[in-house]
C-alpha cells in the first residue's frame, strides 16, 4: 500500500473533507466528522485545485463532470464496485444488487456493500448513489442508523443531486430529477 504525501482539508457547507495523494499519485478522501480521513504526510494547500473546486461546487449544488484521478488499489472486486460507481451520473442511485451485478459479480452484494464501506475516496467514487435493494437509504461510511450523521450526509448529497433521498429513506419510490 502507498502511503500519503500530501493532503489538503476543503471546507464546505456540509463539513470538510480531506482530499490526500499517495506516493503512487492516487486520491483519498474522507469526511472529517463521518469517518477515516487519510492520515499522514504533509498539507499541500494547492492539492488538486481541479478536485477541490469540484468538491466545493459539489457542496453549493453544483453538478460537473469529476475530473480525472486515480483510484488507488485494492481488491479486484472492490475496485470493479468502485469504477462501476464512479459511473453514476449525479442525481441517480444504483442498489448494491446492481452495483454487484455490474461489476461482474451478482451475487456478490454483500461484498459490493463492502467496497462501498472501504471506499477510499467517497464523494469522487459516489458511493452516496448506492442504495438498498429494499428502496432504503442504506449504510454511510459504515454507519447504518437513520440518525446517524454520516446516513444524514448521504441524505444530504443526493438531495443536493436531486434525489427524493426522503421517500428513499422511508422505503418509498426513488425518485430524482
Amino acid at each position: 500500500m502507498n502511503r500519503i504525501e500530501f493532503w489538503r482539508d476543503i471546507p464546505t457547507s456540509l463539513g470538510v473533507f480531506r482530499l490526500a495523494e499517495d506516493t503512487a499519485g492516487s486520491i483519498h478522501g474522507g469526511w472529517h466528522h463521518v469517518g477515516d480521513t487519510p492520515g499522514g504526510g504533509t498539507e499541500d494547500t494547492s492539492l488538486r485545485d481541479d478536485l477541490a473546486e469540484w468538491v466545493e461546487d459539489l457542496a453549493r449544488g453544483e453538478s460537473r463532470p469529476v475530473p480525472d484521478f486515480e483510484i488507488p488499489d485494492g481488491p479486484t472486486f472492490f475496485r470493479d464496485c468502485w469504477l462501476v460507481c464512479r459511473l453514476i451520473p449525479a442525481g441517480g442511485v444504483l442498489t448494491y444488487r446492481e452495483l454487484a451485478t455490474e461489476a461482474g459479480r451478482p451475487t456478490a452484494i454483500r461484498a459490493a456493500a463492502a467496497a462501498m464501506r472501504h471506499n477510499p475516496t467517497p464523494l469522487l467514487v459516489p458511493c452516496h448513489r448506492v442504495v438498498r435493494t429494499g428502496g432504503g437509504l442504506g449504510g454511510f461510511a459504515g454507519r447504518t442508523a437513520p440518525t446517524d450523521q454520516a446516513v444524514r450526509l448521504k441524505r444530504q448529497l443526493l438531495e443536493l443531486e436531486g434525489c427524493d433521498a426522503e421517500s428513499l429513506a422511508h422505503g418509498g419510490i426513488l425518485c430524482c430529477s
